[in-house]
């Protein structure tokens, strides 16, 4: 079929749809038409490209349903900075909204029943009002590095060739670092079998939402690169209206590499078997798990999913959710975890400093093969209970506490929530 005959059945099959959509899903399959030309394609193959007019439709009708013919669920990469920092700044005006709410209903109480409730009052709204600060800065800081990385991608990009079809793969022999992000994909990392990096990328949805995506995979110096991505250029209009697909990248790690980047704004992380000197794992909207790997450093972000740490061997470990949780079950020299409003559970072994804070959430820690800490534990109306052979402290107020001999150092503070450190 030629292009003269597919756009006129395009034409007919949208005549049921409103003209302002009509008019800019013709103008985006012009565009495509009219790139795929320049580029030396037929009018054949550009017609395969743009798949089935009636799954097109198809795709459509599903969005209507939805609520309108433009609303989809995804994040393009160009906007993942505004979106994140959106997300960030609900969740830090809640909190400081929370902090009033609780000064006025304090200080009511105060006038009728304890003159002490005015100061728990502001000592309450400070520790969250600077506790949403941290996490509004940090979560923005995120934010903005994981868009920023997107955008240098794009520029060293030049030049490597596009894969729109469902499946796509890359690999390398002759590297030492890796970095793999994609704006709503899946990314499972396992070790090499062979000591080849590889990156295999697997699209899910429909040809529509196949041609809407871009893999590139490239190596640049000794780092390969596997980026799953939003096209920036052609279909921006219609297709950036669909609803995201199902992308997997399923990435193959070589033991021992000098550093590895797995970044993604709407999609889990699973990271298992590896080893790396230092490895970095970001996230927006989907949960993170780490197992049993070994690192000198891990770093892990995350905004609104969870992150698990388990059976991970590591010198330093640095693990910040804005509103998910963190557990950690790690052999770790030292450990760092931030939340909002997430519980923290943390197992340790052969663990010298530990610090952990929170907005709202609890905080659990649990020394394994420990012999006793001493810790700043702080805590506006949370229980601190911290327990150590027969040294227990139950119900302790916030201070400074030496239990056992001492020897790991702990300081660890929650605003609203529980406390509990122990040794076993």
């Amino acid at each position: 079929m030629n292009k003269q005959e597919y756009m006129y059945n395009l034409f007919e099959a949208l005549r049921p749809f409103d003209e302002d959509v009509r008019n800019e899903i013709i103008s985006d399959y012009e565009e495509h038409f009219a790139d795929g030309l320049a580029n030396g394609k037929t009018e054949e193959q550009i017609v395969e490209e743009l798949g089935s007019i009636d799954e097109l439709i198809a795709d459509l009708k599903e969005l209507k349903g939805k609520g309108g013919d433009k609303k989809g669920v995804g994040f393009d990469s160009m906007d993942i900075s505004k979106a994140a920092d959106s997300l960030v700044k609900g969740i830090a005006n809640f909190v400081g909204s929370f902090a009033g709410t609780v000064t006025k209903g304090a200080e009511k109480m105060g006038e009728g029943f304890a003159d002490g409730a005015s100061d728990f009052a502001d000592s309450f709204t400070k520790g969250v009002t600077n506790a949403a600060k941290e996490v509004y800065n940090k979560g923005s800081e995120f934010a903005k590095d994981l868009s920023d990385s997107y955008k240098a991608t794009r520029k060293t990009a030049d030049g490597a060739s596009d894969v729109t079809t469902e499946e796509g793969s890359g690999s390398s022999a002759d590297c030492n670092e890796i970095v793999v992000e994609g704006d709503c994909a899946n990314i499972y990392v396992t070790a090499s079998p062979d000591n080849v990096a590889r990156v295999h990328y697997t699209n899910h949805g429909t040809p529509n939402q196949q041609l809407a995506y871009a893999f590139e995979c490239y190596q640049k110096g000794s780092t390969l690169y596997g980026i799953a991505k939003r096209k920036s250029f052609g279909l921006t209009n219609f297709f950036k209206s669909l609803t995201s697909p199902r992308i997997d990248l399923n990435v193959e790690v070589p033991r021992d590499y000098k550093s590895v980047t797995f970044k993604t704004a709407s999609g889990v992380i699973q990271v298992e078997g590896i080893s790396a000197r230092n490895a970095v794992v970001g996230d927006v909207s989907g949960d993170i798990e780490i197992k049993t790997c070994g690192f000198e450093t891990l770093k892990v972000n995350n905004i609104s999913g969870d992150i698990t740490i388990d059976g991970v061997n590591s010198d330093v470990i640095t693990a910040e959710a804005v509103s998910g949780s963190v557990r950690t079950a790690a052999s770790v020299a030292e450990l760092k975890t931030v939340t909002t409003s997430g519980r923290t559970n943390i197992i340790t072994r052969n663990v010298n400093k530990i610090q952990s804070n929170s907005v709202s959430g609890s905080i659990e820690m649990t020394l394994d093969g420990c012999d006793g800490f001493n810790a700043n534990a702080s805590s506006v109306s949370g229980r601190i209970n911290l327990l150590c052979g027969e040294s227990n402290v139950n119900g302790a107020k916030s201070g400074k506490y030496n239990l056992g001999s001492g020897r790991v150092q702990i300081k660890a503070s929650t605003v609203s929530g529980s406390l509990r450190i122990e040794t076993r």
